[in-house]
């Protein structure tokens, strides 16, 4: 489809200034954003922005989408009791159909709230990418199994990195594990190895807690996970790695010269009580983090928007400096640098890049002044100023209304049925 967007306010880059201008898009990429365009484009659709805002969509760089079926049944718990009391117990159940229905409704809170870009390590994986597919959203399928699993979990990955590797320039395959404490060594030297063999990027979760740090320096000889999985050559070809809350300076360094991006999941760190990972020095230190949400069973709430304005603002705290971690890098970290630490080419507005697209009402009270649109997309908007997502070309989100290729009120229906299932069997 062709779509043309005038009268519109367009945020090309993080540290770009807003300029009044037009954006079109054709073959699901961006063809045009600028203030002179080509009078003889013909689109099937224009959009009158309104002069509200058109920027990137937002990359939600770690996340467990069909985790949301566990949302609000197993909070106010520390990570320990939370995973092994309410998590597993409740996994041990899912069904692929299950994994199904629970990703759908995390794609409509996805695209209400401006995301068009996911990095998602769950099960059921097929699932997964069946129904990121229906929506268009691009994304980024990172494998979560641990020794506990049933099956063959190399042999799964290889057919995983197989099957999605070369599928589609909207779509990604990380192979990796659960972490450091769920998974032998052996297990991890398995998938380090085909990871070097096949030049693929590897993720796991990293230095969530200060009890898997201090664990893991007993069971390996002093070494933290950063040192531990950098010994098994697990990081042979960089990747991504969610949380790095108690990573240290040298941990850091270890990560960057690895070429591995720290994915930044502040929401779900506050809400468990398992810290606020280390950004001021991250940034410092040249490397680019990106956001994830982490599950809904552990957030609540699948909003990047909100990961920005604590991105930010827990690190002038922590650091006691305002002056720490601006709204620009903040954006950066949601858009710019999260597609790129996935290997998208997108989270910029430009010709040739993908056509993922957030309009935001700029005429909104939150909004007003317009003194500066950056500032106030981290400091004071919400996932009630996101107006309209363009997926891949496709608008799939406006003003209230869906199109994720399954309707809202079934997505609903079966996610509270197959909820409900699940708590019986888990004896919850």
């Amino acid at each position: 489809m062709k779509l043309r967007f005038f009268n519109a306010k367009i945020l090309t880059a993080p540290e770009a200034d807003p300029f009044d201008g037009e954006l079109r898009v054709e073959g699901g990429k961006i063809v045009y954003a600028g203030t002179h365009p080509d009078p003889s484009f013909c689109a099937d659709r224009e959009v009158d922005c309104g002069g509200d805002l058109l920027m990137s969509g937002l990359c939600n760089a770690h996340a467990h989408s069909a985790m949301c079926l566990f949302r609000g049944i197993a909070d106010d718990l520390p990570l320990e009791e939370w995973l092994y009391d309410r998590i597993f117990p409740l996994e041990k159940y899912l069904t692929e159909e299950d994994v199904y229905w629970g990703t759908m409704l995390q794609i409509a809170e996805y695209v209400r709230n401006g995301i068009t870009c996911v990095a998602d390590m769950y099960y059921c994986q097929d699932s997964v990418a069946a129904a990121m597919k229906k929506a268009g959203l691009c994304l980024a399928l990172c494998y979560p199994s641990n020794s506990y699993a049933n099956g063959d979990v190399l042999s799964e990955i290889e057919r995983n990195y197989r099957l999605y590797s070369t599928m589609s320039d909207r779509i990604r395959y990380f192979p990796g594990l659960h972490a450091e404490y769920s998974c032998e060594e052996s297990l991890l030297m398995k998938v380090a190895d085909f990871a070097v063999e096949t030049g693929a990027k590897t993720c796991i979760h990293l230095s969530e807690t200060l009890k898997e740090v201090g664990d893991c320096t007993v069971r390996h000889g002093g070494l933290t996970p950063p040192q531990y999985l950098h010994k098994l050559g697990f990081f042979e070809n960089g990747g991504i790695a969610a949380h790095c809350v108690y990573a240290d300076k040298d941990d850091l360094a270890l990560l960057k010269q690895s070429g591995v991006v720290p994915v930044i999941n502040c929401g779900s760190n506050l809400k468990l009580a398992s810290g606020i990972a280390p950004v001021y020095s991250m940034l410092q230190m040249g490397m680019r983090p990106a956001l994830g949400t982490d599950g809904t069973a552990s957030n609540n709430a699948a909003s990047i928007l909100r990961e920005m304005y604590l991105y930010s603002c827990l690190q002038k705290q922590t650091m006691k400096d305002a002056a720490a971690v601006s709204a620009e890098e903040a954006i950066s970290a949601a858009t710019r640098d999260g597609y790129a630490a996935l290997g998208f080419d997108g989270g910029t507005l430009a010709s040739g890049k993908f056509a993922d697209i957030v309009l935001i009402d700029l005429h909104a009270p939150n909004m007003r002044p317009l003194s500066d649109v950056r500032k106030n997309l981290v400091y004071s908007a919400d996932n009630a100023n996101v107006l309209m997502t363009v997926c891949g070309g496709r608008i799939v989100y406006e003003r209230g209304k869906y199109s994720l290729g399954e309707p809202l009120d079934v997505i609903y229906a079966e996610c509270e049925r197959r909820r409900d299932r699940l708590m019986r069997q888990a004896g919850l």
